[in-house]
């Protein structure tokens, strides 16, 4: 087992975007890291089911996060209003524990310019649902 860059140990943790691999939410990570710098509801707001975007949008005004739930990954990302280049490629830096019996919520931490991952039982209310 070899370290990372900020000295973890690589075996028991994956890229977020290898644990995402076949992941309904993947287009959305990938939607968000190619438009970066943009609206992060409009890099995603096409590949959301109409009836979904009424409750993001709301979300977004009341709580300035986007949030998306994948079911199949049980994993939620939570996307700032807007996404810039350097967090969209800090994405690809996220780690999420491999064994994990709850949820990974992602979201990003402004103090510490850096994507976390918090472990918990369940997903936000608020979170969107993304399906394949």
């Amino acid at each position: 087992m070899t370290d990372g860059p900020d000295g973890t140990d690589r075996g028991a943790t994956e890229l977020i975007l290898g644990a995402l691999a076949g992941s309904a939410l993947l287009p959305f990570l990938q939607a968000v890291a190619t438009r970066a710098g943009e609206d992060a509801y409009q890099a995603i707001r096409d590949r959301l089911p109409w009836r979904s975007r009424r409750g993001a949008r709301a979300e977004l005004k009341e709580a300035g996060v986007v949030s998306l739930a994948a079911r199949d990954a049980r994993v939620v990302l939570q996307l700032p209003e807007r996404v810039t280049p350097v967090m969209a490629a800090r994405l690809e830096n996220v780690r999420l524990p491999v064994d994990r019996t709850g949820w990974a919520v992602v979201s990003w931490d402004e103090v510490q310019s850096r994507w976390v991952v918090e472990l918990v039982a369940e997903p936000p209310p608020s979170a969107t649902p993304v399906e394949p």
